[in-house]
């Protein structure tokens, strides 16, 4: 027996000795190039129209693609009836929205494009390189018809209080007949908040936690960002159809407001986006589809080898406010309750703060709030 253990100990030391030796693998994907990426989504509502402009990080940096902003570039709208569209990433004109430079570039004024129409977008980097989208035009979408909401009772675990149940939402929608005609939905709801500031401040025993209650009414704007559905007409053209949206948790007695939009797009964008959700879907797993960069519908004007990141579109688009009276299903979820701070966040003595309009925060109640 004593040969054996001698053995297991030399195989164990040499396993770790090879281990020590391997290298790890590095695909050398791209590893020295920033790409630029432009995404943004204009549509027929008139409201101030934004595109946004990032770099990506290259493989294997450290940097963080979020904050890798693109400040002083020229981004210009065009139609096809030579009308132009500025927008800028000046935080100081025209914007109660105070934002740090780059990023988010906003119309100058507010602009509502048309169906029919075909529009482009051009962008010019502080460094004089220039980038061109393809021309993309405005289809019409039809109205959704109705939306449908069905309540889901859930049985939790007797030692779990979570979610009682769920309410599924669905639109039924009236397709265009004799079209190709393809559809994207995104959604977001709008609640009440009694906290307008969280902060923390460091003392002798590590940090101690504080919420501020609001001065007036805030309502704030909880925006699904991965979140979109999708669909075409090619097995529904001219039907009706219903589509799943989303779920609303059943985890208070509070009213739900849900605004759901409803956007045309054409067939490269249903692609591009619908490869996006594909993607985003894996998991990590080893025979997942190894990720890759999508290519959207720019590319640079003088340098078509380049690769730009980002799509453009142009939607016509329907919005369709839900208010979901949580207060009817039965059983009751276990808070009923509006929100509370958790117990190790402490409040300050008699100090309000002020609701600072944002992208999204505003103290005006959205319309049709109940």
């Amino acid at each position: 027996m004593k040969w054996q253990s001698k053995f297991f100990v030399l195989f164990v030391i040499a396993c770790l000795g090879m281990n020590a030796c391997v290298e790890p693998f590095d695909p050398k994907l791209n590893s020295d190039t920033r790409r630029l990426v432009i995404e943004s989504q204009l549509t027929t509502k008139l409201d101030y129209q934004y595109v946004y402009l990032t770099y990506d990080a290259p493989y294997n940096s450290d940097a963080s693609v979020f904050k890798d902003y693109v400040a002083d570039a020229k981004v210009t709208l065009k139609d096809n009836l030579g009308n132009e569209y500025a927008f800028f990433d000046d935080p100081s004109q025209n914007n109660a929205v105070k934002l740090p430079r780059g990023y988010n570039y906003r119309s100058v004024d507010k602009i509502q494009l048309l169906v029919g129409r075909t529009y482009q977008l051009f962008v010019e980097t502080f460094d004089k390189k220039k980038y061109e989208s393809t021309p993309e035009k405005v289809v019409g979408v039809p109205k959704i018809d109705k939306v449908s909401v069905v309540f889901n009772e859930i049985t939790p675990p007797a030692y779990l209080k979570t979610e009682r149940g769920e309410f599924r939402v669905s639109v039924n929608v009236k397709d265009t007949p004799g079209e190709k005609n393809y559809y994207k939905w995104d959604w977001y709801n709008v609640k009440k908040i009694d906290w307008c500031r969280e902060y923390t401040i460091a003392n002798a025993a590590g940090t101690t936690s504080y919420v501020q209650p609001c001065c007036q009414d805030c309502y704030e704007k909880v925006v699904c960002t991965n979140c979109l559905e999708l669909e075409n007409d090619r097995l529904i053209d001219g039907n009706s159809f219903s589509r799943s949206i989303t779920k609303v948790p059943y985890d208070n007695t509070n009213n739900y407001y849900l605004v759901i939009n409803q956007y045309s797009i054409n067939e490269n964008a249903y692609k591009f986006w619908n490869t996006v959700k594909e993607q985003s879907k894996a998991s990590g797993g080893l025979f997942d589809p190894t990720p890759k960069s999508i290519r959207g519908n720019f590319k640079n004007s003088n340098n078509s080898s380049e690769e730009v990141l980002g799509y453009f579109t142009v939607s016509d688009v329907h919005e369709e406010i839900v208010i979901i009276d949580r207060n009817l299903a039965s059983p009751k979820p276990f808070y009923t309750e509006s929100y509370q701070p958790p117990w190790w966040i402490q409040l300050p003595v008699s100090q309000c703060f002020a609701c600072n309009e944002s992208f999204t925060r505003s103290k005006f109640a959205p319309k049709g709030w109940k």
